[in-house]
């Protein structure tokens, strides 16, 4: 008889292989199917589905500062 694997442990595998996935699919990386499966995946996985909304929140706040006005450095040069 061939062992079947837990179902937490499938599961948690496969959150591990999506989560890896994560940085492609939000560079626009990931091919169509990959894409159809980490989202299928993060539509009911709440964990997955927190983090990719995390990870979506932090690079839209580090857009927000890139394109900030660089202000003029007010110290005096100690020279």
């Amino acid at each position: 008889m061939t062992p079947t694997l837990n179902p937490v442990k499938r599961h948690h595998d496969h959150c591990r292989e999506v989560r890896l996935q994560m940085s492609g699919y939000l560079d626009g990386d990931l091919d169509p199917s990959a894409v159809k499966g980490l989202e299928r995946h993060a539509r009911w996985c709440p964990n997955c589905r927190r983090m990719l909304t995390n990870l979506w929140h932090t690079l839209g706040g580090l857009r927000a500062l890139r394109d900030q006005p660089v202000a003029p450095d007010n110290r005096r040069d100690p020279a």
